[in-house]
Order: C-alpha cells, then sequence, then structure tokens
C-alpha cells in the first residue's frame, strides 16, 4: 500500500453505542444520525437554514453549535481527509468519496473511498491496547464526531513510521540484548538453570517438578495454567548438535506436548530452525531477549558481577 497522505483527521462514532459499527465498515459507509436535517439542505450547502433549525431543536445552544460543525465537517470531507473509528479491539481508518451525502432506511451516510481498513500500510493491524494514548483516549468522545488534534500520530501510525523516541529506544534495547547474550555465557551452569526457571514462571507457567531433579533427559517439569498441557525443559550450559540431537530423539513425549531444550553456549553453528517436532530450541538471543521482557536484566548482573 502506498503512504496514506492526509491533512486533517476526524474521529467518527458509529451510531449511538456503535450500533452501526459493523453495517458502515461492511457496506463501506460512514453512517450518521441527523434524521430531522433535511437531505437536501445538507447537499446544497444550506448551512444557515440548517444551524437555525439545530439551535430551535436543541436547548443547549453549545450542543447545536458543536453538532452543526461536525455535521458540516462529514458532508464537505474531501479524500484530503483521514476518518477513524473502533471496532472490535482494533482501530479503523478510511478517506471519503467525492460523492455526496446519501440516505437509506437506516441513516443518513457516506461512501467510503475503497473500504476500511485496520492495517498500517505494511498489514500491521491496529490493535487499540497498541497504538498511542493520543489515538485509543478518542473512545471517550461522547460526540458523533471530533477533529483528530495528534495528526503527526496518526499519519506515523498508519504509515508505521516510528517515533524518533522508539527508535531510540528499540536501539538501545538491541544493544542490551546483545549484552545479555554474552553474560549468559558467564553464569554458573546451577544459575542457568535458576534463572530458566524464573523464565518461564515469568510467562505464567508451574514447575511440577524439584528444580535439577535427577531426570536423565529433563531438568524441569512445567505446567501451562489455563490449558493443563505439561512440558519438559532440558537446560544446557554447553551443548553439540549431537547433544540436541540425543535429547530430542529420547523424548517420548508421553503425556508431555513438548521438550525444550535450553542452552547459552552451543558450540558450532546452530540454527533455531533446527528444533524438530515436539521439540523447541531455545539458543542464546531469545533467551537474551525473554531476560529483557520478563524484568530479569538486574537478576542476571547480580550473578555475573
Amino acid at each position: 500500500m502506498k503512504p496514506v497522505e492526509f491533512r486533517n483527521a476526524y474521529y467518527v462514532k458509529l451510531g449511538r453505542k456503535g450500533e452501526w459499527e459493523e453495517s458502515s465498515i461492511r457496506e463501506k459507509k460512514i453512517r450518521i444520525g441527523w434524521t430531522r436535517t433535511d437531505l437536501n439542505d445538507i447537499n446544497n450547502g444550506n448551512w444557515t437554514k440548517i444551524r437555525k433549525e439545530l439551535e430551535r431543536e436543541c436547548k443547549n445552544k453549545g450542543t447545536a453549535t458543536c453538532d452543526y460543525h461536525a455535521l458540516r465537517r462529514i458532508a464537505e470531507s474531501t479524500p484530503d481527509d483521514v476518518w477513524i473509528t473502533f471496532h472490535s479491539s482494533r482501530l479503523w481508518w478510511c478517506k471519503l468519496g467525492k460523492t455526496e451525502m446519501l440516505e437509506d432506511e437506516v441513516s443518513k451516510h457516506r461512501k467510503v473511498e475503497g473500504k476500511w481498513h485496520y492495517q498500517d500500510i505494511h498489514d500491521n493491524t491496529l490493535i487499540i491496547n497498541q497504538i498511542p494514548g493520543s489515538l485509543s483516549k478518542l473512545q471517550g468522545f461522547r460526540g458523533t464526531i471530533c477533529r483528530v488534534k495528534e495528526v503527526d500520530d496518526l499519519r506515523r501510525l498508519l504509515n508505521d513510521q516510528p517515533s524518533e523516541a522508539f527508535k531510540a529506544i528499540a536501539k538501545a534495547t538491541e544493544s542490551l540484548v546483545m549484552e545479555i547474550e554474552q553474560g549468559l555465557r558467564l553464569l554458573h551452569w546451577k544459575d542457568f538453570e535458576t534463572l530458566v526457571d524464573l523464565l518461564f514462571r515469568g510467562a505464567g507457567w508451574r514447575r511440577v517438578s524439584l528444580l535439577g531433579e535427577t531426570m536423565k533427559y529433563v531438568d524441569l517439569e512445567l505446567e501451562e495454567p489455563i490449558t493443563g498441557d505439561l512440558y519438559q525443559v532440558q537446560v544446557k550450559s554447553r551443548a553439540t548438535k549431537a547433544d540436541f540431537e540425543e535429547y530430542a530423539q529420547n523424548f517420548s513425549g508421553a503425556g508431555f506436548r513438548k521438550l525444550y531444550f535450553v542452552v547459552h553456549s552451543p558450540v558450532g553453528e546452530w540454527n533455531a530452525e533446527q528444533a524438530v517436532e515436539s521439540v523447541e530450541l531455545l539458543l542464546p538471543k531469545r533467551i537474551a531477549k525473554m531476560v529483557v521482557e520478563f524484568g530479569l536484566t538486574r537478576w542476571l548482573m547480580n550473578r555475573i558481577k
């Protein structure tokens, strides 16, 4: 998809309590209210008349003024504008075509140019809890239409352009992961076993065996609490491909969904894709990322100081 270019951005609530969200997205429309306002007056631009009628209908002059500006914004919107809404835990966006306001048995509406989108230009889904708070907060707007003030935030989001702050943090995190990967090699084998245990428990899994029990081909047995599935983990400070292949061959799988083979100092050239069915390989880089993600950097530093 080409970069999304626009000058103005607006949020629209598709019906009372979102009653028109699904149909609007499916039918490629933006549905609005204003049932008492004459369609011809809107399309002919009789805005003075429309404003007077709205002021007569609404006791609160401020509310009438807001309704007037909101209706005019959508009626006069061009493809230079972007419209956003929220539905099914995602942000959706579109542009309006050059067609005028229409009306059917449901509501007044305008046709969308193309369709509603829920992804950025690189096909990343715009999940609400993963977008800037400056945009997700618009869900709390009580009216029908409002201007999006954070246009730059929206432009970066739709075009998948990270902010400078994001890029700086990502660079620092990448550097930290590389340093942690080297630090892992300094761990005593017993400390490494403890770290692996902490990582899996940090992911929410429960240990159902004693750490380092005298089991020939396994150091940990874990339970995934939601599904109840059982897993085995073999922890190695150093290992060769032959070691991995031996453990993979001896994993019976009886009662266990998968074996994790974890090693911080693999001997020779390794590739995470070498994992076989029911046996997954965790190499230093992935382990280092997990250390950062689960907040165990300080723990590691204390063990290798």
